[in-house]
């Protein structure tokens, strides 16, 4: 059984934990997390992934659950290197912020990395394929509903920051 780590309100790690199948029974006090990351190349184009057909055949960003006992940022690494086989050293990594969804945190991170698609080393259960899309095309896949919901205002936070911050 999968456990998930437990938070309080302010993303706060708790000394709890939550079976990740009862994840949406928490107390409404206390939250579990998933992370995502947006992977930016000098082209602008971000890194995106087909979902395996278990996960819907979507098109989505690389992020996952915070395990019990795991850090956020410690999650996002482990599932770049899981889901794509590249490693992102934690210091490249920029925390962007945190939409609160019914009793999740949705933790939103950026990173630049120019990466060679060709190369990448994909996690077959749960990714199909990856490509590189500019804005305009995110927006299409929006408006198509081929683009994973969850994953539309943390990308729209990410523009958001983007024309306030130097990234």
């Amino acid at each position: 059984m999968e456990y998930l780590q437990v938070f309080d309100y302010h993303r706060n790690t708790l000394n709890e934990k939550v079976a990740r199948n009862k994840k949406d029974n928490l107390p409404k006090d206390k939250y579990y997390m998933v992370v995502l990351i947006f992977i930016e190349n000098d082209e602008g184009k971000y890194l995106l992934q087909k979902t395996s057909k278990i996960k819907h055949s979507c098109i989505a960003t690389t992020g996952g659950h915070v395990s019990y006992r795991e850090t956020p940022l410690n999650t996002i690494v482990k599932e770049c290197q899981e889901e794509l086989g590249i490693n992102i050293i934690p210091s490249n990594i920029k925390y962007i912020g945190t939409i609160i969804e019914d009793n999740c945190h949705v933790n939103t991170y950026y990173t630049k990395l120019n990466i060679n698609i060709n190369s990448l080393t994909l996690q077959t259960e749960e990714v199909e394929s990856v490509n590189w899309y500019k804005e305009e095309e995110i927006f299409d896949l929006i408006k198509q509903n081929k683009f994973r919901k969850s994953n539309i205002k943390p990308f729209e936070k990410i523009l958001e920051y983007k024309k306030t911050n130097s990234i």
